[in-house]
């Protein structure tokens, strides 16, 4: 494991989404460094865990991640930007009046978005216009 400047707790493999779901939980944040992704799982899953996002503004992220609302965009690929924006997110933190606010901005678009009978809806929608 890497020596940084940090504490690194690797917790191995998830085998299961309730401890997939406790880790998303417990987490202050997720980031998402991918220079390319067209709508990642993982920035999904953790919005709906309420657990804000940073990566970078690229590919289908944007469509996950509302910036400064539901966690942060970065300028694409500036690592210096996504490093503003890690810290950006935490100290939003869970203390003081916005305690919880991006989480539970991220929880309501997950569920707004991507639950399930909204996605299905979407897909019905599609196939009676064609």
């Amino acid at each position: 494991m890497p020596n940084l400047s940090f504490p690194i707790h690797y917790t191995g493999h998830l085998h299961d989404d309730l401890s997939l779901r406790a880790l998303y939980s417990a987490a202050d944040a997720m980031v998402i460094p991918s220079r390319q992704d067209n709508l990642p799982n993982t920035g999904v899953e953790a919005h709906a865990c309420a657990t804000p996002v940073i990566a970078f503004h690229t590919g289908g992220l944007p469509d996950i991640v509302q910036h400064q609302r539901t966690g942060y965009l970065a300028k694409a690929f500036d690592t210096q930007d996504l490093a503003h924006g890690i810290a950006w997110v935490l100290a939003q933190g869970t203390t003081g009046p916005s305690a919880g606010l991006l989480g539970q901005q991220a929880r309501e678009r997950a569920e707004a978005r991507f639950a399930a009978p909204v996605v299905a809806e979407q897909y019905r929608a599609v196939y009676e216009h064609c």
